[in-house]
């Protein structure tokens, strides 16, 4: 079987509204310098129909800072008790506020995770491409976010068993009336204390830096062109927080 030969293009109006059911919010168009939105489709598609989408945002949190939990660790020794623990912990912050983002990433329902991802490949090449020609609009490090566990009623166990205590809201509505950026709003009431993990639910301890099965093919495409886990979760379900560093621009040949 001859492999999928992908196109990449920017999105149009019909795809922003194909894009919108895929993210089930409004989709809009590019309007930052630098900003993009892209989409794959099949080069033997004659319509050339959207199948996999994503944003490239050229500089995240500038106007709601950008918000997520680092993951570290603390150790507890007594050698004189011959005890050694150590435990994971939470540290909210806005380590990733000015760094570029591969966002918005979504593809067709009825499309295979291997036609997936390569589609995702093309994309985020293309992506890439786009910051190389506008480096100078962009932050040094790409970031992207990976949605995290969900149980089948589709609440996640990390924002039950940790955001709910300080937000009894609905966070759907928030999602809603603010988009992604309710997270920069909720985070305002959420502790600004070091969280040791040993005091949560199992369930949500165990959805810290989790990948929703469902998106394992992002984390094989974003991993192969090198993103890597930066020891940062989504405040909202405890995805990862994907990072890699940007290369510096080349510096204009000196006058010689």
């Amino acid at each position: 079987m001859n492999p999928v030969i992908w196109r990449v293009r920017d999105a149009d109006s019909a795809d922003l509204a194909t894009i919108s059911h895929w993210l089930r919010r409004e989709a809009l168009p590019a309007t930052a310098p630098g900003e993009a939105v892209l989409v794959a489709a099949r080069a033997d598609d004659p319509a050339a129909h959207a199948q996999v989408t994503l944003r490239l945002v050229p500089r995240i949190g500038l106007v709601l800072p950008r918000v997520s939990f680092h993951v570290g660790c603390t150790v507890h020794a007594a050698p004189e008790l011959a005890l050694f623990h150590r435990q994971r912990t939470l540290q909210l912050g806005h380590d990733h506020t000015g760094c570029a983002e591969l966002a918005d990433i979504a593809r067709a329902p009825r499309l295979d995770d291997r036609s997936a991802t390569d589609a995702l490949l093309a994309l985020a090449h293309a992506a890439l491409d786009r910051r190389v020609a506008r480096s100078g609009d962009f932050g040094t490090d790409l970031v992207a976010e990976l949605p995290g566990l969900r149980d089948a009623d589709g609440s996640a166990p990390f924002w039950q068993g940790l955001g709910r205590h300080f937000y009894a809201g609905d966070i759907a509505a928030a999602a809603a009336e603010h988009g992604p950026g309710w997270r920069s709003h909720v985070a305002a009431l959420l502790p600004r204390q070091t969280v040791s993990t040993a005091f949560l639910p199992e369930a949500t301890q165990a959805a810290i830096g989790a990948v929703h099965p469902g998106a394992r093919w992002q984390w094989a495409a974003l991993t192969e062109i090198g993103l890597r886990d930066s020891h940062h979760v989504n405040v909202e379900d405890g995805g990862p927080v994907l990072e890699m560093p940007l290369p510096a621009p080349e510096s204009a040949p000196s006058a010689g």
